[in-house]
């Protein structure tokens, strides 16, 4: 299917033949009708892409500070490699469309055919057929024709900002800026009882909004409309670094009256103007409750309307309904008109200052394109290489497997995202010649002979359950799975192919030293400082087994290695954390004797190196410091010193040489699914209060 997409290093927009998405449940599959290209906003997107590196650090600094201090603790190529691995990608533009459904998802709201209205950044893209959210999906009554739904997110954001105004029938509102969502705020407005002024420097504006005047002009017509007293809220629609927007808008607002900021504009402010009217400033969060929240948009969790009257899909709803009614009219605002093939032109329009609507339309509409799609790219394999499927796109895939695979003997074969685009994408890169969103198809083909597997948590077995079935070799990130459930279907078929999870720190080369210097049994201590996430992060999912056990395999399997084999039980306690996070400290105990702590804590702790290991043996210690020191102590006492290498390329390494046959899996795989084990019962344990046998599950 055909999508618009940015190239991130060049900032060159283009239409790409990518994948079409695959059917989920929860997700809804849409032919798309129309899509509306908003002038302002995806002028600032598209002109953040086309930015030079230089600039782009400048209008990111956040991301520079990030870069900056992986470089410090892991060395300058590894930044580069994630700073590359970020731009060596194409972004997807769009985020309000019309079509028809394909594929409800389990939505019991909609049928195969139905119209609807989807909006949401990174789901409702401009592409032939999408994948969206059902919380984004709004079905359009009869008489709402697609081209006018198309308009459904602009002008939530405008509705959202309407209600933040607080204000009602009879309220003067002035409007500082009449981009497009300027101009459905005063529509808006006017259908909501309102009296609307706006202003804009650009004459032809004010004469579409109906009732305006420029900067020099609008306070004494706001003046007038008042009776004198000023505006009784204002929404500050402009685009611009300049804070003169919201200066002005304290200049027109009445005594104790709101000013509501929704564009991008300066905000160095002078209090003395917001002060003697004591004015309220409040910043819009683009279409209302739920937005960036993820388990509003994402796992599709409403909130209860006599709680939260107008979320963000109702406020979508609200703008269908004035739609259906008449009430809202938006077809002259539209101009300019696209189809999907003619997408560059379509953004090359936005440098063009009369663009204020552009439609991008698609005459094939309905007709669904194929899940995985044949490049062109001729590969040309060495001898003995192994034809590897690269099964997610997403940052630790670009930025740390794919470097690992580079320079081994393999071949890219194919790579398969839930994003197309994403495919696509990283497919160019790698010159893969096969793209996909089905990584069960790509699973039985036979021009693949290994998966990497590195997707969110709770999709690791399924899918690496399903490529062994066909006989392929399989490395999989951790944890192998977040369910004793899932876990059992893995081990189902542990003698259908090989298995490696992505336990990488075993071959890390300070830990490799570290157990040929110590003699157990041992006694292991292992210290993590794993630092806060952002709030709402995926990791914390419990779906996807949450952020403990989305790490502590990594450490069950480390102390495994030292000790020589699985743990044979566990003990272990949960500690609550900051913003509702777990600690946990864990006990391993082995066959051997040996036994191992896990210290697994989540809080900030800037500046402590994050993983600390200290092993007691029988003739020796060690401690390792972030795996960039090591001491020894006893006979064979030193100090090794090294930049921070956790194994990954090694552990990539391992895993090719027994896919292609030279070697012997480097890890048995009863050891991996013990490991797994161990770490679900450590879960079971912190729960129950009591030691869990490790055992697998039957």
């Amino acid at each position: 299917m055909k999508q618009v997409l940015q190239d991130l290093r060049s900032g060159a927009v283009s239409v790409h033949d990518v994948p079409e998405p695959s059917p989920e449940p929860g997700r809804v599959l849409v032919a798309v009708e129309h899509s509306l290209i908003s002038s302002g906003t995806e002028r600032a997107v598209a002109s953040l892409g086309s930015k030079s590196l230089l600039q782009k650090a400048r209008a990111r600094p956040d991301l520079v500070r990030k870069t900056i201090d992986v470089a410090r603790a892991e060395g300058i190529g590894t930044a580069a490699a994630k700073v590359r691995g970020r731009l060596d990608q194409h972004s997807a533009f769009g985020y309000s469309l019309g079509g028809r459904v394909l594929e409800t998802g389990g939505d019991g709201r909609l049928a195969a055919g139905a119209k609807v209205a989807c909006v949401g950044s990174g789901h409702a893209s401009h592409a032939e057929i999408v994948s969206v959210p059902t919380n984004l999906v709004v079905p359009l009554p009869e008489g709402v024709d697609t081209a006018d739904a198309a308009f459904a997110a602009p002008a939530a954001i405008a509705l959202h900002a309407i209600r933040l105004a607080g204000v009602g029938p009879g309220s003067l509102v002035a409007v500082v800026g009449l981009g497009l969502i300027g101009q459905l705020a005063g529509r808006l407005l006017q259908a909501s009882g309102c009296t609307a002024t706006g202003t804009d420097p650009r004459a032809d504006r004010i004469e579409l909004f109906g009732r305006g005047a420029g900067a020099a002009e609008i306070p004494a017509l706001v003046s007038a409309a008042s009776r004198g007293r000023g505006a009784d809220a204002v929404l500050v629609c402009a685009a611009t670094a300049s804070s003169e927007p919201v200066a002005l808008a304290a200049e027109l607002a009445r005594d104790r009256g709101r000013i509501v900021v929704v564009g991008d504009v300066g905000l160095e402010l002078d209090r003395r103007g917001l002060y003697d009217k004591e004015l309220e400033l409040v910043v819009a969060r683009s279409y209302g409750p739920g937005r960036y929240e993820r388990d509003y948009e994402e796992r599709g969790v409403d909130y209860p309307a006599g709680y939260v009257r107008w979320t963000e899909g109702r406020n979508v709803e609200a703008v269908i309904d004035l739609l259906a009614s008449g009430s809202l009219h938006v077809g002259d605002l539209v101009t300019h008109r696209f189809p999907i093939a003619d997408g560059e032109r379509a953004y090359a329009e936005l440098e063009n200052a009369d663009a204020l609507g552009i439609l991008l339309e698609y005459p094939g509409a309905g007709t669904q394109r194929e899940r995985t799609i044949r490049l062109g790219v001729t590969p040309s394999p060495a001898s003995g290489a192994v034809r590897v499927g690269l099964v997610g796109a997403g940052a630790f895939m670009r930025s740390t497997l794919v470097p690992a695979l580079q320079g081994q003997n393999v071949a890219f074969a194919a790579v398969c995202a839930r994003s197309g685009a994403s495919a696509a994408s990283l497919a160019e890169r790698v010159q893969a010649p096969l793209a996909g969103t089905d990584a069960h198809e790509l699973a039985r083909s036979p021009e693949i002979d290994a998966l990497l597997i590195a997707t969110p948590h709770s999709s690791h077995a399924g899918l690496a359950a399903a490529a062994l079935e066909q006989g392929k070799s399989v490395w999989v990130e951790k944890p192998l799975a977040v369910s004793w459930e899932q876990l059992a279907e893995v081990a189902a078929q542990a003698d259908s192919g090989l298995l490696l999870v992505g336990h990488n720190r075993r071959f890390a080369p300070l830990a490799r030293t570290l157990k040929e210097a110590v003699r157990g049994p041992l006694l292991i201590q292992i210290r993590v400082a794993a630092g806060p996430l952002a709030a709402g992060g995926w990791l914390e999912d419990p779906t996807e087994g949450g952020r403990v056990l989305g790490e502590i395999s990594h450490f069950v399997d480390l102390a495994s290695f030292l000790a020589g084999g699985a743990p044979t039980s566990v003990s272990a306690a949960l500690v609550p954390s900051s913003g509702g996070a777990e600690s946990l400290t864990g006990l391993l105990r082995f066959a051997d004797g040996s036994s191992a702590t896990i210290a697994y804590g989540v809080g900030e702790s800037a500046g402590l190196p994050k993983e600390r290991i200290e092993v007691l043996g029988q003739d020796g210690a060690a401690v390792l410091d972030d795996f960039r020191r090591l001491e020894l102590y006893g006979p064979r006492a030193k100090t090794v010193k090294s930049r921070r290498d956790k194994g990954h390329r090694a552990a990539v390494e391992a895993f090719v040489e027994a896919a292609s046959g030279r070697h012997e899996p480097p890890v048995a795989i009863g050891e991996q699914l013990l490991v797994a084990a161990a770490s679900l019962a450590l879960l079971d344990s912190a729960r129950s209060g009591t030691p869990v046998e490790v055992r697998l599950p039957e």
